[in-house]
């Protein structure tokens, strides 16, 4: 790693990028074996949000936590939710 790069500005590893991705995919599928008459209309969005959470994150690679993926899309670079 050169001096002029620090850790903040690192790009997130391909690995996490895949695993998110994969974790969404993995999200909507178990909405699809489980049922959504089984899941009810709350698990269903709550398994929804996390899934779609889990595909944003991975494919615009959103260095923060998942659940602020979304909200990140709306926000400026200065005020994104994961930023120091």
């Amino acid at each position: 790693m050169s001096k002029e790069q620090t850790t903040d500005k690192l790009e997130p590893m391909l690995f996490g990028r895949a695993t998110r991705v994969l974790f969404g995919i993995g999200t909507f599928v178990l909405i699809w074996v489980i049922g959504v008459h089984d899941l009810t209309l709350v698990g269903t969005g709550v398994l929804a949000f996390l899934g779609i959470s889990f595909l944003i994150g991975g494919f615009l690679a959103n260095p923060g936590c998942e659940l602020t993926a979304v909200p990140n899309l709306f926000l400026s670079k200065k005020n994104k939710i994961h930023a120091k």
